[in-house]
């Protein structure tokens, strides 16, 4: 009886150990596949940081190239308008040098007249006439020359495409903000203008923007990054409109918070699509024309700033994007991002 008991015992520590192995070997499976699992996502996370860090050189090179449209704009009529105000200031060099030989062709008969008969009197006064009304019409052609009026207006017109210049570099420095890192108290409103320089060869002759801006409170942000947040918002608006239409772009300050709101008259986001708007690498593009992480890095900045963003919108009609912040800056917690339909 005893040996039995002993045996069974045995039977039952055997499977015991046996079932210990399998779970101890299951634990260690799941524990390598966790590993392997972390190795991966770690992956992920790197190549996703990769891409939008290319991405954001790609709105740069974006950026750039419109900076250079606008720059090469006024750089073109100041060119234009010095060269002709060379034109213009030799045509008059000419004019100067007729009046001067008239000049000179009245002062020669003064050394005639002392020894002068009256059949060389006569003629000379015919000559002394003829000199004069040469002075007279090179002095007329003097003071009805516009010359220097028109060289004048170019000189006004060049003065202001290098202002229109100093003012877009102006701005390019205060949207990219290179002189200054981290949080700082900035006007929205400000950066909203510079925004609208750096992207104003995607509106020029097409796309009208309607401003409606509120005096606001200044909010503690990365201005670098709002800057950016602005300039995808208004390129997208642009890029939804096919042909003419109109963007209005609204700020206003509600209790604590500061709210903008981008309307456009685009063709609108489809219910399908609207889930999906604020999803990394999601685009409606064509292959090659977009990433699909502009407005996921809006979303990413704006919930990094303890925001909300929101969009209504109507297909064929428009969409309205509104973002939402804290005048006093990231706080512990952060806010979903709602997207509804109209």
């Amino acid at each position: 009886m005893l040996v039995g008991v002993i045996v069974l015992l045995l039977i039952v520590c055997g499977a015991l150990a046996f079932l210990w192995m399998q779970e101890r070997g299951k634990i260690a499976g799941f524990t390598a596949r966790e590993a392997q699992a972390q190795e991966e996502i770690k992956k992920l996370q790197a190549t996703q940081s990769q891409v939008i860090h290319t991405t954001k050189l790609a709105s740069l090179g974006q950026m750039v190239a419109g900076v250079a449209h606008e720059i090469n704009t006024p750089l073109g009529f100041v060119k234009s308008n010095v060269e002709v105000i060379g034109d213009l200031l030799d045509d008059y060099r000419k004019l100067v040098k007729q009046y001067d030989a008239a000049v000179q062709i009245c002062l020669q008969p003064v050394d005639l007249i002392f020894g002068a008969d009256k059949a060389a009197l006569d003629k000379l006064v015919k000559y002394v006439e003829d000199a004069r009304r040469k002075l007279f019409e090179a002095r007329a052609a003097l003071e009805s020359s516009s010359l220097l009026k028109d060289a004048k207006e170019l000189l006004g017109d060049a003065g202001d495409g290098l202002g229109q210049l100093a003012s877009l570099v102006q701005n390019l420095k205060g949207f990219s903000r290179v002189d200054r890192d981290g949080m700082d108290s900035v006007d929205l409103n400000e950066g909203l203008d510079s925004a609208l320089i750096i992207a104003q060869h995607q509106l020029r002759d097409r796309v009208k923007v309607v401003k409606h801006l509120q005096p606001l409170p200044k909010v503690r942000c990365m201005g670098s990054q709002m800057n950016q947040v602005f300039l995808n918002l208004i390129t997208n608006a642009a890029q939804s409109i096919e042909g003419d239409g109109t963007i209005t772009i609204e700020s206003k300050a509600v209790g604590n918070n500061i709210e903008m709101s981008f309307e456009d008259t685009g063709c609108g986001i489809t219910d399908d699509v609207l889930p999906k708007i604020f999803d990394p690498f999601f685009t409606t593009k064509p292959v090659g024309e977009g990433t699909g992480l502009g407005l996921s890095i809006v979303h990413k900045i704006i919930k990094g700033h303890n925001g909300s963003i929101k969009v209504r919108t109507t297909p064929r009609k428009g969409s309205v994007f509104t973002i939402s912040l804290p005048v006093d800056g990231p706080s512990a917690g952060t806010p979903a991002v709602t997207a509804n339909a109209a």
